[in-house]
């Protein structure tokens, strides 16, 4: 079989998987929509109280990435964590690629250098961008 159509088929073959799974699931939202109404229809015409629309979604049901967002909580100090993190990582990467006898790595341990400036710069970023002080 040709790479390229293997691509393809590949790729688009997910995108169609993950286009029925959604027409599946919103049709399934659907149903449960009408069938909430055909009970407040019947309780409308029996005149007792009406059961209420439920949401879009399930009660108490959250998706995944809501549940994830809750239970996240995001510390205003990761810039300097995830900073020095990388400063370690670029001069450690560095230090390697520097001190190896290969011919190719003593020309390219200045690559390290990327996360030694990417962690100033994030270091730079909490500076610039931390609350004040209180007193």
């Amino acid at each position: 079989m040709d790479p390229l159509l293997f691509s393809l088929v590949w790729v688009f073959g997910w995108v169609i998987l993950l286009l029925f799974a959604w027409f599946v699931r919103s049709g399934r939202r659907q149903q449960r929509l009408e069938l909430a109404h055909k009970e407040r229809m019947m309780a409308m015409e029996k005149g007792i109280p009406l059961p209420e629309l439920p949401d879009s979604d399930e009660p108490g049901r959250r998706t995944l990435v809501a549940e994830a967002v809750g239970q996240v909580r995001i510390n205003p100090r990761w810039p300097l964590g995830v900073g020095a993190l990388s400063i370690m990582l670029g001069i450690g990467t560095s230090l390697a690629l520097w001190l190896s006898q290969e011919d190719y790595h003593n020309r390219v341990w200045s690559f390290g250098l990327i996360g030694v400036f990417l962690g100033f710069g994030l270091m730079l970023h909490y500076w610039l961008t931390r609350p004040p002080d209180r007193s």
